[in-house]
């Protein structure tokens, strides 16, 4: 009976592995899970025409917005595991939503980690008219005026989220904290000066910056890469007192169950499309350069990740 089960085993394997040998045969759709205009739904779309060009069929990008990334996310996990439905989003998205949320997954292993393409830390942003030049500036007058300041954030369980709570918890702020359904929503709202601060991954809304509607006040990691020297220095949560690093790796993840011989070639493709000139040439445009991590090295960067927001929940976010 052994033996047969171990026949048998061996046998769908080598099926499943056969039936996938000419894979891609089609197209293959990227699920973004926000609305269109976002920095992840922007950084697709520099992705998807090299992704394409190394996979040889039609890439093509479907926005799933809803549940703070969880509609998009739950869909990629249902969908057939045979790579031709994917996900590209931030790992903010999938740390965050399985941290504070009950969720139908379990954080990384729900879901097949395929490789990091884009890595910037969070950002704080206020609008040129506040007047404000620092973060520590906003954070006393937040102390004066308790929960009149208003941090707006993409959305709840993120690492907007994250570094509004360590903000407010370690340096006992007082900000109201706003979430907005997604980047692009915030961005309309910073843009107008509908909130105090905005907390955003950078490099988005780094064309208003430049043109100096808005001012760069802070930031959960160094910005000494970004491509706009002048906010390079500005100061970290770190040089302020807080001890955490808030950023998010953008990447592509498929359906749990993916023959690992198509794993083996999305991964092929990911580092081609992730190294290309033309996607080098988006991420300089848009303000960082590209950087590629393998599907190992993007699982120990979760795993890290995923020890920041657990930290920054028990401390400050589970009461």
């Amino acid at each position: 009976m052994k033996k047969l089960f171990l026949g048998l085993f061996f046998l769908i394997t080598s099926l499943s592995t056969f039936a996938f040998a000419d894979y891609p045969e089609k197209a293959i759709r990227v699920i973004v899970p926000y609305k269109a205009g976002g920095g992840t739904d922007t950084i697709a779309r520099g992705f998807v025409g090299p992704f394409s060009k190394a996979a040889g069929v039609d890439v093509v990008i479907t926005n799933v917005n809803g549940g703070a990334g969880s509609k998009g996310l739950i869909q990629v996990m249902k969908s057939k595991p045979d790579g031709y439905t994917l996900i590209l989003t931030g790992s903010t998205d999938i740390i965050g939503l399985s941290t504070f949320r009950s969720m139908p997954f379990k954080s990384i292993g729900s879901l097949e980690p395929v490789g990091g393409i884009y890595t910037t830390p969070t950002y704080v942003l206020a609008h040129k008219d506040r007047g404000y030049k620092n973060l520590e500036e906003v954070i006393a007058k937040s102390k004066a005026k308790p929960n009149t300041l208003i941090a707006g954030i993409g959305g709840k369980f993120g690492a907007h989220d994250v570094l509004a709570n360590a903000v407010n918890g370690y340096k006992k702020a007082g900000f109201r904290i706003v979430a907005y359904d997604g980047g692009a929503s915030l961005k309309k709202a910073t843009i107008a000066n509908e909130v105090d601060i905005c907390i955003i991954h950078s490099p988005v809304l780094l064309n208003e910056v430049k043109a100096g509607l808005l001012n760069v006040i802070g930031t959960g990691g160094s910005l000494a890469k970004i491509t706009y020297p002048p906010i390079q220095n500005t100061k970290t949560l770190r040089e302020m007192g807080i001890p955490a690093d808030v950023g998010v790796t953008r990447g592509v993840w498929a359906p749990k169950g993916t023959p690992k011989n198509v794993i083996q070639k999305l991964e092929k493709f990911i580092k081609e499309a992730a190294n290309s000139a033309e996607f080098k040439k988006f991420g300089n445009n848009f303000g960082f350069a590209p950087k590629y991590y393998t599907s190992a090295q993007f699982l120990d960067l979760l795993k890290l990740e995923q020890g920041v927001y657990t930290d920054i929940k028990g401390k400050f976010m589970s009461k």
